[in-house]
């Protein structure tokens, strides 16, 4: 495809998130009703704990960090 319109779109998403599933459906049927323009998509993770390391955490210790032992 090589038109002279084209966007680049960045999509931040969360690929277990419900709302990001349906975001990236309606997204793809605006990109199929605009095919006179090039698209480019770049995604983008979603992170929801950056400050987590590399090798990861206990997820018991963490959740009761997080949100207490009650």
């Amino acid at each position: 495809m090589s038109n002279e319109k084209s966007i680049t779109v960045d999509v931040v998403s969360d690929v277990v998130c419900p709302w990001c599933f349906i975001g990236q459906k309606r997204l793809d049927k605006a990109i199929a009703a605009a095919s006179d323009v090039e698209v480019h998509i770049r995604w983008r993770p979603f992170q929801l704990d950056p400050t987590i390391p590399p090798e990861g955490k206990d997820r018991r210790e963490y959740m009761m960090a997080k949100f207490g032992s009650d």
